[in-house]
């Protein structure tokens, strides 16, 4: 499995609900921890490698949490402005304004429905990965002038 890039068009698809057992996700929760891993990020999503189903990874405490069907349930009215990357768009980060704290609801990977109340980080690559799985992207945040570079950069580097 490998990081899917901009502008791949697998990352702009929502991603369908996962129905299926937990259990028969090992592989792909294995595989997508791996990659994640070795690209040092600090959050995955299913879309990233391929798959359009709604599972994220976030890893900021050297513990990987593994969310199947996430969803914000509420968050705060506070937000904060932050500068984000993202393994699917390489050397390019944006300011992007997210909530400061979320309260979110998932399946674990035994299947197990968990709530989860997150602040700093985790609330960030949490709404960063819920985008993910919505086909929303980092670009999207970014300026017109921004993204216009960024496209001239990523034309380059295909030459």
């Amino acid at each position: 499995m490998k990081i899917r890039k901009y502008p791949d068009p697998v990352l702009r698809i929502k991603s369908e609900d996962i129905n299926e057992s937990a259990k028969s996700l090992k592989n792909v929760i294995k595989q997508m921890t791996n990659v994640m891993k070795y690209e040092e990020g600090v959050g995955l999503a299913g879309n990233q490698i391929g798959i359009t189903k709604r599972i994220i990874i976030i890893d900021v405490n050297e513990k990987p949490t593994v969310m199947i069907n996430p969803v914000i349930k509420d968050h705060s009215k506070e937000k904060e402005l932050q500068y984000e990357g993202c393994l699917s768009f390489p050397n390019f980060n944006v300011i992007v304004e997210r909530y400061k704290e979320i309260d979110g609801e998932f399946l674990n990977s035994s299947g197990v429905k968990e709530s989860i109340h997150l602040e700093g980080l985790y609330a960030r690559a949490f709404q960063h990965e819920i985008d993910h799985l919505n086909g929303v992207l980092i670009i999207d945040y970014a300026s017109p002038e921004d993204r216009f570079n960024y496209n001239i950069y990523i034309t380059k580097e295909k030459d």
